[in-house]
């Protein structure tokens, strides 16, 4: 993959020094890349986290600027950028410097400035020239969100001036580098239409156009981001300036955010992502081709759909009957339209997923013949112990000796669901989370007995799926739930207290999860957080889930208020008209709270000991989780919350956010909170090792 560091930028200076300078048989230079799937993909991010002293990064980009300055004014030619697959960050910055812009009509072709999904803005002239180029309005869209833009998008922006069929991008890239050297092929001028007139061409619409960003963005980070509001400080303040000046504050701005903590645990997810997927598992035994599905509901039809639309899997979807596997159909139907309807699937590509898709069920007379020829099979049918030995026994004697089980448990021991199988070393959890097409995380768990070979098969499945995969010992509760249980109780504990319920989520939304405890219960089901609850209240987690009262979860699943699912559980959800109408809190829920906890929703704590005791509760479970080898290293236990709770991603995860805060800080307040309410919140081991030595967890 090419990425722009400093040997990238040292070759291309001797290429153009040695070759072009100087030689007046060229007349225009094309940059294309030999890779079939991108022309640059970024600035190299080691790089950049190489550096100690991030000041030191201003002197390498103004030194591109450079370059380009340099090569320019002494060559005279025209630069043209040929684009095939992803020109993202310091790649598109510089195509951004040529004169012309040529895209394909690939699938992998994407164009972009995702450098504030590291924390950064760009630091190579994007915040200067995309604006020149295609307006104030679009370009602040496009830097801001660091979205990706497509080819035909590209060329109604103005980004591109032309696109291309893959096969025919470097001969007419050739021909309009010709074209522009003789005068032929005319540059395109960006003409301002009465909008863009109306907000750049005068200060008060500036003024306005800037206003709403910033709107914008205290709406989206709620001030936990620093680097949106450095890009719209460099935008609006370079308004008007001559360039060099432009890419100084844009270089010095690049280099004071590279200094933060929030880019620092931005960049490690962004690391910790491709790290995670990293094993010694070996390969699998057989090429996959084929995912079975047992279960078509919202799990297993979710899973379906994204082994199909992302994996490019052939799926057989099976469920009891016609009309439980019809279901299934529509809801990956159902978000497959939707993903039609706002661009992000071509008909043809919705066409083809479907048709990936075989529906089965029991009345099926081909469905063992199907199942026959699955590599993996993935069972999503009901929480309970003994039908998941049943399902398992049943595909035993009808798939093939080497094809893999796996189970999508979230709370049995994948080892006691293991002993149902004749050939237990097939045998494997997986655990998606809920929405399976919106929720990154695969938490991948490992018994005794699993063959090395299912492991591989399944992490590679997952990646193929579109999911960031952790392995996880085979535990109760696993990881995410297993940090999530002890995090819950201390939820019941402050409720029981009396702590207002808004408040418990206001609280934990302004600390960055992204949505608060109460809030959670009622998207998860009271009904699955009552049942998790208990069950993790049994385990093995002793006095780590001491302090909470369960009484109002139970309370309401006998009354049936079982959260967003029947309309009411601590919230009443509109339905209808009022759908969109404010959710309040369920009154009868309350009178039910105030009859064993007569000050019920009536205390106002400080947010910041509601979000120490809450999250104080996590970040100790993690750290077992590391202690006690249940996780392999700190970048797992970051992905894992960041991406399986929400975990805020500008803190880095748990392990990340205790290196910038101090474990010392934390330790302190847990023997705070253990002095006042009990042994709950004493400290593991680990945590009391890295607070002593000031050790940190990652290098």
């Amino acid at each position: 993959m090419n990425t722009i560091s400093q040997g990238f930028q040292k070759e291309a200076e001797e290429i153009i020094t040695k070759k072009v300078i100087g030689n007046k048989e060229i007349k225009a230079v094309v940059f294309i890349s030999s890779k079939s799937d991108n022309f640059i993909a970024g600035a190299d991010i080691d790089m950049i986290k190489s550096f100690e002293d991030k000041s030191k990064l201003k002197e390498i980009t103004m030194k591109g600027h450079k370059f380009f300055a340099d090569i320019k004014s002494q060559t005279k030619l025209p630069f043209i950028a040929a684009i095939n697959g992803a020109a993202l960050g310091g790649g598109l910055e510089w195509a951004l410097y040529c004169d012309y812009r040529i895209a394909t009509t690939s699938k992998k072709t994407v164009l972009g400035l995702p450098e504030v999904k590291l924390g950064l803005l760009p630091g190579m002239g994007g915040t200067y020239h995309l604006p020149l180029l295609i307006g104030y309005k679009d370009a602040l869209d496009i830097i801001i969100t660091g979205k990706n833009v497509r080819p035909d998008k590209a060329k109604k922006l103005g980004l591109v001036d032309l696109v291309v069929d893959p096969a025919a991008l470097e001969s007419v890239a050739i021909t309009q580098a010709l074209g522009l050297a003789n005068g032929t092929v005319k540059t395109t001028k960006r003409k301002k239409d009465l909008m863009a007139t109306l907000l750049e061409g005068n200060p008060i619409g500036r003024s306005f156009l800037f206003g709403e960003v910033k709107k914008m963005i205290d709406k989206n980070t709620n001030g936990k981001y620093p680097a949106p509001y450095a890009i719209l400080d460099v935008i609006s303040s370079n308004y008007g300036k001559e360039k060099l000046q432009a890419l100084e504050k844009e270089a010095t701005e690049f280099s004071k955010l590279a200094a933060t903590p929030e880019s620092s645990s931005l960049i490690g997810i962004f690391l910790g992502m491709s790290a995670v997927k990293k094993h010694d598992f070996g390969e699998p035994k057989n090429t996959i081709n084929t995912i079975g599905v047992l279960g078509a509901g919202l799990m297993g039809a979710g899973i379906a759909e994204v082994s199909a639309d992302i994996g490019k899997y052939r799926v057989l979807l099976k469920d009891k009957d016609e009309k439980g596997v019809g279901r299934g159909e529509t809801m990956i139907d159902n978000n497959l339209r939707n993903k039609l309807k706002k661009k992000k699937l071509t008909n043809h590509d919705y066409c083809l997923t479907n048709s990936r898709i075989i529906p089965l069920h029991d009345e099926t007379p081909s469905w063992k013949k199907h199942f026959s020829t699955a590599d993996v099979v993935i069972e999503a049918v009901f929480e309970d112990l003994k039908v998941k030995h049943n399902v398992i026994q049943a595909m035993e004697e009808i798939v093939s000796k080497d094809c893999v089980i796996a189970t999508n448990t979230s709370a049995i021991p994948i080892t006691l669901i293991a002993q149902g199988a004749k050939n237990p070393e097939r045998v494997i959890g997986m655990h998606y989370f809920s929405p399976v097409p919106m929720m990154p995380l695969l938490e991948i768990i490992t018994h005794d007995k699993t063959a090395p070979a299912v492991v591989a098969a399944a992490m590679e499945v997952g990646s193929k799926q579109g999911k960031t995969p952790i392995l996880v010992k085979d535990v109760p509760g696993f990881y995410v739930n297993r940090c999530l249980a002890p995090y819950m109780v201390e939820v019941t504990a402050l409720a029981k207290q009396g702590v207002k319920l808004e408040l418990l989520d206001k609280a934990m939304k302004e600390f960055g999860m992204p949505v608060g405890p109460i809030t959670l219960c009622d998207e998860v089901g009271i009904d699955v957080s009552n049942h998790v609850g208990k069950f993790m209240s049994t385990a093995d987690l002793g006095d780590r889930m001491l302090g909470g009262d369960h009484t109002l979860i139970a309370k309401m699943v006998e009354k049936g208020w079982l959260g967003r699912k029947t309309g009411k559980g601590f919230y009443l959800y509109p339905q209808g008209d009022n759908k969109k109408a404010k959710k309040v809190l369920n009154p009868e829920m309350l009178t039910t709270m105030k009859e064993f906890i007569p000050n019920a929703n009536s205390v106002d704590l400080k947010m910041e000991e509601i979000q120490q005791r809450l999250i104080s509760r996590f970040i100790n479970e993690a750290a077992y989780c590391l202690q006690d080898g249940i996780i392999r290293n700190p970048v797992d236990g970051d992905i894992g919350a960041v991406f399986g709770i929400g975990f805020p991603p500008f803190l880095g995860g748990p392990f990340r956010m205790l290196d910038n805060t101090g474990t010392k800080k934390l330790v302190d307040k847990m023997y705070t909170f253990r002095d006042q309410f009990g042994p709950q919140f004493e400290p593991c081991q680990l945590l009391k090792d890295y607070a002593a030595s000031g050790k940190k967890f990652h290098p």
